[in-house]
Order: structure tokens, then C-alpha cells, then sequence
């Protein structure tokens, strides 16, 4: 059984642009960060000048996203000093912290 050759242009046509788009869009999204953005939890509690509970806390919250790599919890640096910033983050001190 042959397809009409004037279907396969007619249904051509409408496909084309279709994935076209959604090539050129998974294209333009963006790529994971470089690693040396992200950093270990340590870093991030001396940045932000919190014990690992206080800073563990605000995860639990959802104010800090982690990712996972192993056996390794890594923040990404960049969002973690714009939230901070921008007052998105806001810490309180620790109460037994020196």
C-alpha cells in the first residue's frame, strides 16, 4: 500500500515546523551550571554564617534547594548568594553560635 506522495507533503508541512519549534526550544534551555558553581554544605553555612541545623532547617522549609551527587549534598552557589541578596533568605542568627 502507497501513500499519496501529495499526504506525505500536505502532513509534511504541518509536522515540520512543529518539531522544528521543539528542537530549537530544547536547544535554547538552559544547560546545567558549570560544577565549580555548586559548592558543599560547609561553604554554604560559612557564607551564610549559620550552623549546619540552622541551615539544614531552611531546606527543610524549602528556602534552599540542594542537589544530590552521590553521596554529596551541593548548593548552588550563585542562587544561594542571590536569594540572599535579594532578601529571599533571610537568617537569623544562632542563638549558641560565637
Amino acid at each position: 500500500m502507497e501513500i499519496d506522495p501529495a499526504i506525505t507533503k500536505f502532513f509534511g508541512d504541518i509536522l515540520k515546523p512543529i518539531v522544528t519549534s521543539a528542537v530549537q526550544d530544547a536547544i535554547k534551555q538552559d544547560p546545567e551550571p558549570p560544577a565549580d558553581e555548586y559548592i558543599k554544605v560547609k561553604e554554604a553555612c560559612q557564607i551564610l554564617k549559620c550552623s549546619e541545623p540552622t541551615f539544614y532547617a531552611h531546606v527543610n522549609q524549602g528556602n534552599i534547594k540542594l542537589k544530590k551527587n552521590g553521596h554529596s549534598s551541593l548548593v548552588n552557589k550563585r542562587k544561594l548568594l542571590q536569594d540572599l541578596e535579594s532578601g529571599k533568605l533571610s537568617l537569623r542568627k544562632d542563638k549558641h553560635r560565637r
